[in-house]
C-alpha cells in the first residue's frame, strides 16, 4: 500500500531542490547553488544561461565589456522605433564601403532598400550595410549614438554606454552581460528582428541589379529549436554570442562574452538549461501528483 505522506514529502523535496537552485541563480549567485553546480566557470569572461525566465548560471554579470556586433540589436531597435521605411532606397557612401569588415560587398554609390541593409547588418553582422542605414538616419555617428543611448536607458540597460553604432572598439563604450540580455530580449520581441536572425542565408540586390548572397554568423543556426540571435568579435570584446533556443515550451537565453570557444560551449550550455528546464517541470508534475494520491 502506498503511503500518500511519504511520497507527498519525497516529491516536495525534490521541488525545493529546484526551486532553491532558482532562487539562487536570481541571486545571482551560483556557489552555493544546490539545484546545479555550474561547471562553465572558465568558459568566457562574463556570461548568462536564462531558463524559463529565470537566471540558472552566471558569472561576472555585471563586469563591464566591450559589446562589440552585439551594439548592432540596439542600432536595429532604434532604427525601427524611429520613422521606419523598409522600402527606402539607400545610397552607400565611400566610408560605409570601405569600412572594417565584416562586410557584405556595398560598393561606393551602390543603392539598396533599406530592409535588405537591415537584414546584412542582422544577419551578416555586416558594418558596411550599418553605416548605411545609420548615416541616413542620423548624419554623424555620434547623434545616432545619443539616440541608442536614451533608448538604452528605457530599456533598463543602466549599466551601458554606447558611442559607435556598429560595435567597434571605442573610449567609452561598454555594456555587461546583464544589459545585453535585456538587450536581445527587446529586440527579439519586434517580430520584425526575430525573423531575420532565425535565417540562415539571404540574398539582396542593389538598384543596379547586382547580387549579394550571405550567410548568417551564427552557426548554431539549424541545431534543433534554435531561433537566433547574434554574434560579435572586437580585439577587446572577444568573442561573443548572444544565443536562444526554444523546445518543448521551454525557452534558453545564454549570452557569452569574451568566450573562450563560444561554437562549443554555448550548444551544451543550451542544452544544459532545457535538461534543467524537463528536470523541474518533471518535479513538479510528481508534486502535482503526489497530491492528487495523497487526497485520495
Amino acid at each position: 500500500m502506498i503511503d500518500a505522506g511519504k511520497l507527498l514529502r519525497a516529491f516536495a523535496a525534490l521541488v525545493m531542490i529546484g526551486a532553491a537552485g532558482i532562487a539562487s541563480a536570481k541571486a545571482h549567485s551560483t556557489r552555493h547553488n544546490p539545484y546545479q553546480h555550474d561547471p562553465y566557470r572558465r568558459s568566457a569572461a562574463a556570461y548568462a544561461v536564462v531558463v524559463d525566465g529565470d537566471l540558472l548560471w552566471d558569472h561576472n554579470l555585471d563586469m563591464h565589456r566591450a559589446p562589440a556586433s552585439l551594439t548592432k540589436l540596439l542600432t536595429a531597435l532604434v532604427l525601427l522605433d524611429s520613422d521606419w521605411q523598409p522600402d527606402a532606397i539607400l545610397t552607400t557612401s565611400h566610408d560605409a564601403a570601405h569600412t572594417t569588415p565584416s562586410r557584405v560587398g556595398l560598393h561606393t554609390g551602390d543603392r539598396i532598400r533599406a530592409e535588405d541593409a537591415l537584414t546584412a547588418m542582422l544577419m551578416h553582422s555586416a558594418n558596411d550595410a550599418c553605416l548605411v542605414l545609420v548615416e541616413h538616419a542620423s548624419g554623424t555617428l555620434s547623434a545616432f549614438a545619443a539616440r541608442m543611448n536614451a533608448r538604452a536607458a528605457q530599456l533598463g540597460m543602466h549599466d551601458s554606454h554606447f558611442v559607435h553604432p556598429c560595435g567597434y572598439d571605442a573610449a567609452g563604450q561598454y555594456s555587461t552581460a546583464h544589459d545585453l540580455l535585456r538587450l536581445a530580449q527587446a529586440a527579439h520581441a519586434d517580430p520584425r528582428i526575430a525573423r531575420i536572425v532565425a535565417q540562415r542565408r539571404a540574398s539582396i540586390t542593389t538598384e543596379s541589379g547586382r547580387r549579394l548572397t550571405f550567410g548568417s554568423t551564427n552557426r548554431l543556426l539549424g541545431m534543433p529549436g534554435i531561433v537566433g540571435l547574434k554574434t560579435g568579435y572586437t580585439a577587446q570584446a572577444g568573442r561573443c554570442l548572444i544565443a536562444l533556443g526554444e523546445r518543448s515550451g521551454h525557452r534558453v537565453w545564454v549570452v557569452l562574452l569574451g568566450a573562450r570557444q563560444r561554437w562549443w560551449i554555448a550548444p551544451r550550455m543550451l542544452s544544459a538549461g532545457f535538461a534543467a528546464a524537463n528536470r523541474l517541470t518533471a518535479a513538479r508534475s510528481l508534486r502535482a501528483h503526489a497530491h492528487i494520491v495523497a487526497g485520495t
